[in-house]
């Protein structure tokens, strides 16, 4: 027989499909070819790349974890003990922190729909606010005379010259210095006697008014009194301020002065009414005004 009919090549050696501890392995050393068997094939730690997250045996000491709190939970690092036997509580940060973020996310999801709507509607606003300002940039007359207010004040001042008043508890004025019908067409207005009536309608906002009075009267008392008169504010017909005449000179005889200043809360409809105690009669004058400070 031939030599080369000896031969035999790898790939023609059966496959085995396991090695038992008793199969050998042929190893090449510097002392020859030689035959190991499996069960004494030992790998050194030397040899593993990955030693270092290799176990070795059962621990017999405590166990740690390390945490990060993220959003107000306690979260497992990567500084934990490799072999920490680990707990539901644990790992009960991360599950909770799972939970809050798919809240948070399934919560942004349903406000999608406002967060357009929202869009759209500022967008208008955009808009609208360039028409006006457009408006009000053409310095033709009759562009700004086409703006109307749809919310107006009302704002009034009325006084009463020299003597004035006929001895009733009902005040009357004889000068508009500043109408109230000019700051809003809609008011109801009285000078003689004094009554003012605000708007129902749209063109009047709800809010507080800043009322002052200032005026004088004449007695012809002889004897010092002790109160002379009460100047009231009524709003539908109930009080909300009040103040005494007060006797002016050494004698508090004669003249005496009033001085109301009231903020009233005022709503649409309602009616301002000043008014005495006791009838009196102006001597030197006196002035009544009603200013919109806030809505």
């Amino acid at each position: 027989m031939a030599i080369e009919d000896e031969i035999i090549n790898i790939s023609d050696i059966d496959v085995g499909t396991e090695i038992l501890n008793n199969d050998k392995l042929i190893i090449e050393t510097n002392n020859g070819t030689k035959l190991i068997s499996f069960k004494d094939f030992v790998i050194g730690e030397e040899n593993i790349t990955f030693k270092d997250k290799l176990v070795q045996g059962a621990r017999t000491g405590k166990t740690s974890t390390e945490t990060d709190i993220v959003t107000g939970y306690n979260i497992l690092t990567t500084d934990t003990v490799a072999d920490h036997l680990t707990k539901y509580s644990d790992i009960s940060g991360t599950v909770e922190l799972g939970r809050f973020n798919y809240v948070g996310v399934s919560e942004f999801a349903s406000l999608s729909t406002t967060i357009t709507t929202n869009e759209t509607r500022i967008g208008d606003v955009e808009k609208a606010i360039a028409r006006v300002e457009s408006t009000l940039k053409n310095t033709d007359s009759d562009a700004l005379n086409s703006i109307t207010l749809t919310t107006k004040s009302v704002n009034f001042v009325v006084t009463q010259t020299g003597n004035g008043g006929t001895g009733t508890t009902e005040f009357s004025f004889s000068t508009r210095t500043l109408d109230p019908v000019l700051t809003n067409p809609n008011v109801v207005f009285a000078s003689s006697p004094f009554k003012i009536t605000y708007p129902s309608d749209s063109s009047y906002v709800d809010g507080f008014i800043q009322f002052q009075f200032d005026g004088t009267v004449s007695t012809t008392s002889t004897t010092t009194p002790t109160k002379y008169a009460d100047l009231i504010l009524l709003l539908d017909g109930v009080e909300v301020g009040s103040t005494q005449f007060i006797g002016t000179g050494a004698d508090l005889k004669g003249k005496h002065q009033a001085q109301l200043s009231k903020v009233v809360y005022v709503k649409k409809g309602q009616t301002i009414r000043l008014t005495t105690s006791n009838a009196v009669i102006l001597n030197d004058g006196a002035t009544f005004f009603g200013v919109k400070i806030a809505s």
